[in-house]
C-alpha cells in the first residue's frame, strides 16, 4: 500500500510540475522574450551593440533604459511601455540592406 501511495504522490507532483513549467513558457512576457533573443552574450543585458539587431527596440533604446547605463535589464524592458514585442524576424536588421 505504501508503495502505491507513493507512487501515486510522484506521479500527481510530476504531472503538476509539467503544467507549471508548460504556462510559464507560454505566457513569456515580451521583455523575456528580447532578452533571450537579443542577449547573445548572455550577461543579462541587452547592449546598444546587440539592440541593432532589432529596429523597434534600437528607435526607444534611449528611452527604455531609465538609468541611462547604456544597457537594458529585463526589468527596464517590463516596465516600459515601449517595449517592443518579439516578431519572427520581421523588425531585424539585415545588414546587407545597410549597404
Amino acid at each position: 500500500m505504501m508503495k502505491n501511495s507513493k507512487k501515486l504522490v510522484t506521479g500527481l507532483f510530476t504531472c503538476i510540475l509539467i503544467q507549471v513549467l508548460s504556462i510559464g513558457s507560454a505566457t513569456a512576457s515580451p521583455a523575456n522574450m528580447l532578452m533571450q533573443e537579443l542577449d547573445k552574450d548572455e550577461d543579462g543585458f541587452i547592449s546598444l551593440k546587440e539592440a541593432v539587431q532589432h529596429i523597434e527596440l534600437l528607435r526607444n533604446f534611449g528611452l527604455i533604459d531609465d538609468d541611462e547605463d547604456g544597457k537594458l535589464t529585463a526589468q527596464e524592458l517590463a516596465m516600459s511601455s515601449l517595449t517592443p514585442r518579439v516578431t519572427s524576424g520581421a523588425s531585424k536588421v539585415a545588414v546587407a540592406q545597410e549597404n
